[in-house]
């Protein structure tokens, strides 16, 4: 203790000096907590447990303080959580404690109030000061992943309470908040210095086993040893997509054309496709746009290049009555910018020589680096090369399916955003949010004028709702007005058909450059929306009192299941694979069949998984068609403008060129190892050779191994003994088959030298 209270013979004695006993004792206290325990807040006991379904107890304990004060509870608390039970999914409740100071034990004692005579008058006073700990539940959100709530920085969080609708789900203490006793640390430096005495003599002879290995792999033979090493280290470096810089090893997964000389720059002759792997390229070709075997199809609806069954409009949202109205003026004149999505896309791809490649399933990586424009461009439109698919690295949206003859490949977003269109309007700007309950293809929109203001067009727009508000970088649809035809009350627009999902909330943004008068509904008249005004273009602000009188009208369909004719296909010498890709969406209550009648006679068949020979025959005329599955309220929907179907048939040889392979280190031994699937040594053909500078050079042995006997997978390794050291080369595939019927793939290639 740093200070003491004098005490002398006589000496008057006066309250002060003895609450400087207790004073000087705490503060002494509280400076070897801070120095010698811990300066930062900590708790120490306080275990709880799951005492009843939904109810928890709290063991005593103590909290530590950052300025040293120790603040303690001595009893058990048991607290029910029946009114933080999660509504319909889960949620985290937090239990921390923090310090207070409390008086307490409040008993009579006499006071002097006249000194001369003694008298005393009694008072009720606290002759206790404690410090106690006080221990706090705060609910966190609900969600299916629940993440912790917020808790006040005066405060040590003790654990995590995860509860659902039900009970408790599970405790979990925060233990990186618990004081640690000396004890607990003797004994983990215990731990250290055992361990130090395992290891330090261990690593003090590193130097000179360094020192050795590297004499010995100064060796091209003992250099060898390190062969599987290089194999895997050249398959991570594809996968994590390092850059193709100078290296002894490397890969190609054949998954894009970034390592093929596809321009034929070297002129070797490259003659091969890159698809999941090196396949037999094209020996007849047609690309088209699909289109309708007749305009006037009665079970069809044709309309901004979207097909979608014969359907009637049908009201689905209606906000309410007329009430009032007001001038859009009133909130400004600015400018507004709106990026407009796509659909989203698809891609079916069917065909004998679809065998399918053990390299595939990258593409079904969450956060995986590989590019899917391959997939995805619809290069014959306006869409050029999309340069990269956005995504969450934590959520994957594609999906994709591959059996032999079958790939399909979905974006499973009604809506992509990594291309969009740009608008840009200007004029006042007033917006109504709406709920949408069930899956529905929005066809009209109507909204009620009361006044016209001049001579202005009204520009709608259809846009996503992001944390409650209009998200005008998330429009669906745009569509235009024309001042023409404005009506003093209801307009009821047509719009491109538009999907919206159940359970998200869209909104109608209404932008014109005169002060229309829009009809007013009673703001608490409908309840799955607001009304939202914008005095800048970019932030809104919502208006509880009164709602946009709105109707939104959907497409209600003549039939639950239609098939609609396309133009015929037709391919010389046959067609022995068809790539659909185009804008469409499939909900999940619907199904999209694409069916074909080779040579126009006989049964339509369907291009499905189970139905592998419908191309078999290679028919050079084929009929085509969808097939719509649905019911009457929902259906699929295709692009037809700008979409793009290949029909092919293989031819019997290809000869793949890499990229220019560049060395760390000159080497006049090269190896490439390359995994063939679906692969028969009879018929199926294939040779490695390197091209250094203008001379080709062949391998000196070729060895191969059985990986896989049900999926005829194979490894041949070709290895190269060159008559100097060279610094890059490039490594040439010839395969060849003697029926196209009959194909294989090179699914990887790899490459080291020694």
């Amino acid at each position: 203790m740093r200070q003491q209270v004098i005490f002398r013979d006589y000496q008057e004695e006066q309250a002060a000096d003895h609450n400087d006993l207790q004073a000087y004792a705490r503060r002494s206290m509280d400076d070897i907590v801070r120095d010698a325990v811990t300066a930062t807040r900590r708790f120490a006991a306080f275990d709880i447990v799951k005492s009843a379904q939904v109810e928890v107890t709290v063991a005593p304990g103590r909290f530590y303080d950052q300025g040293g004060a120790v603040y303690a509870r001595e009893t058990a608390l048991v607290q029910s959580l029946v009114t933080s039970l999660a509504a319909a999914s889960k949620r985290i409740i937090t239990l921390s404690v923090y310090g207070q100071e409390n008086e307490t034990d409040t008993a009579e004692r006499d006071f002097l109030t006249n000194v001369e005579t003694g008298a005393t008058e009694p008072d009720s006073v606290p002759m206790t000061r404690s410090r106690d700990a006080v221990l706090a539940f705060t609910a966190g959100s609900e969600s299916a992943d629940p993440q912790p709530p917020t808790i006040p920085a005066t405060h040590v969080a003790i654990a995590q309470i995860v509860v659902d609708t039900l009970q408790v789900v599970s405790v979990t203490m925060v233990e990186t908040n618990r004081v640690a006793s000396t004890d607990d640390l003797d004994q983990r430096a215990d731990v250290l210095e055992e361990f130090k005495r395992k290891i330090e003599p261990r690593i003090t002879s590193l130097a000179s086993d360094l020192a050795a290995l590297a004499a010995r792999g100064a060796s091209g033979l003992q250099k060898s040893a390190f062969a599987s090493m290089f194999l895997d280290l050249a398959r991570v470096k594809e996968k994590l997509r390092f850059p193709d810089t100078a290296s002894d090893y490397g890969a190609d997964f054949f998954l894009d054309l970034s390592h093929s000389d596809t321009l034929n720059a070297a002129a070797l002759g490259y003659d091969a496709k890159v698809e999941e792997g090196i396949r037999f390229s094209d020996a007849n070709a047609n690309l088209f746009e699909i289109g309708l075997f007749s305009a006037l199809d009665p079970n069809a609806t044709l309309a901004n290049g979207l097909l979608l069954p014969r359907y009637s409009d049908e009201l689905k949202i209606t906000t309410g009555a007329f009430a009032s109205d007001l001038g859009m003026a009133q909130y400004g004149f600015q400018t507004t910018t709106m990026q407009q999505g796509f659909m989203s896309r698809s891609r079916l791809r069917y065909g004998g020589s679809l065998d399918v490649c053990s390299n595939g399933s990258n593409y079904n990586t969450p956060g995986q680096a590989t590019d899917l424009t391959g997939l995805y461009d619809l290069t014959s439109t306006a869409f050029t090369a999309v340069a990269s698919i956005s995504y969450d690295p934590n959520y994957w949206a594609h999906e994709s399916y591959r059996s032999n003859t079958y790939w399909l490949d979905t974006w499973k977003e009604p809506f992509l955003y990594a291309v969009t269109t740009e608008h840009v309007i200007n004029g006042a700007q007033v917006a109504q949010s709406f709920l949408i309950s069930n899956d529905t293809w929005a066809s009209k929109i109507g909204f009620f004028i009361t006044s016209k203001g001049g001579n202005e067009d009204i520009h709608l727009a259809l846009c996503e709702v992001t944390n409650g508000v209009p998200n005008l970088d998330r429009v669906v649809m745009k569509t235009v007005l024309p001042s023409a035809s404005i009506l003093i009350g209801w307009n009821r627009v047509s719009i491109p058909a538009t999907f919206l999902a159940k359970g998200k909330r869209f909104a109608v943004v209404v932008v014109s450059n005169a002060n229309h008068k829009i009809g007013m509904a009673e703001g608490q008249g409908y309840l799955d929306g607001t009304f939202f005004y914008s005095t800048d273009g970019v932030y809104y602000q919502g208006d509880l009192t009164k709602d946009m009188m709105l109707e939104i009208y959907g497409a209600k369909f003549d039939a639950s299941q239609v098939a609609i004719e396309f133009a015929p296909i037709n391919l010389d010498g046959g067609l022995r694979t068809i790539d659909i890709l185009a804008e469409m969406w499939v909900p999940d209550s619907a199904q999209l069949v694409w069916e074909m009648r080779p040579n126009g006679s006989g049964e339509w068949q369907s291009l499905t998984p189970d139905n592998a020979g419908v191309l078999g025959a290679a028919p050079a005329l084929v009929q085509f068609r969808a097939r719509f599955v649905g019911t009457r309220d929902m259906h699929a929907g295709i692009k037809l403008t700008g979409s793009r179907v290949k029909v092919s048939r293989p031819k019997l040889a290809f000869k793949h060129v890499s990229s220019l392979v560049t060395l760390a280190n000159p080497s006049n031994e090269i190896h490439i190892v390359e995994l063939l699937e679906n692969f028969n040594d009879t018929p199926h053909d294939l040779d490695v050779t390197l091209r250094v500078g203008a001379v080709t050079e062949t391998a000196d042995t070729v060895t191969t191994k059985l990986i896989n006997a049900a999926d005829k997978r194979y490894e041949r390794e070709f290895t190269f003994n060159l008559p100097a050291p060279v610094s890059s080369f490039r490594i040439i595939n010839t395969g060849a088959t003697n029926s196209p019927q009959d194909t294989y793939h090179v699914a990887e290639r790899t490459h080291y030298s020694i």
